[in-house]
């Protein structure tokens, strides 16, 4: 009997080329997570959370400390607000995530009372690709919880 673990999947593929060992892939099993960068433009922090659902993900709220260009402004506001930030209620489903990282934004993923600096482990602007899943024993073992990987992202 096999028994199957809801997680959510972080994998960075081809950091140096399409070899397989170059990849970074971990995984949490936490239904909610969190990403956070510096948007590119106004330089201040940006949040968006999410959370775990059967068939996706779904993006319940985003932070941000500035309003700019293409901001949310439409959306109901979060009926929690963060001092310093301007939070609005999403409920967007998702299929998966594609997110380019780099250290100028910063990006990172917090978990539970994990947060991982996903900036740290990948060269700039490459694509992270956060996905829920379904693991079973081989898999969970074959792979690493992504905060029990180093803080560049080595095994």
């Amino acid at each position: 009997m096999s028994t199957r673990q809801s997680v959510i999947e972080v994998r960075v593929d081809g950091v140096e080329d399409t070899d397989e060992s170059d990849k970074v892939v971990c995984y949490f099993i936490e239904p909610n997570f969190q990403l956070r960068w510096i948007h590119s433009v106004e330089k201040q922090w940006w949040e968006e959370q999410y959370l775990r659902e059967s068939d996706g993900l779904l993006l319940t709220t985003t932070y941000f400390q500035a309003f700019g260009a293409g901001t949310p402004s439409t959306e109901a506001l979060a009926s929690v607000q963060k001092p310093g930030y301007v939070g609005y209620q999403i409920n967007e489903r998702l299929p998966h995530l594609d997110w380019v990282v780099s250290r100028l934004t910063k990006g990172e993923i917090d978990y539970a009372a994990y947060r991982i600096l996903i900036h740290q482990w990948v060269p700039d602007y490459s694509e992270v690709t956060i996905t829920p899943k379904a693991y079973n024993i081989m898999d969970r073992f074959n792979k690493d919880l992504c905060h029990e990987l180093s803080s560049d992202g080595s095994q």
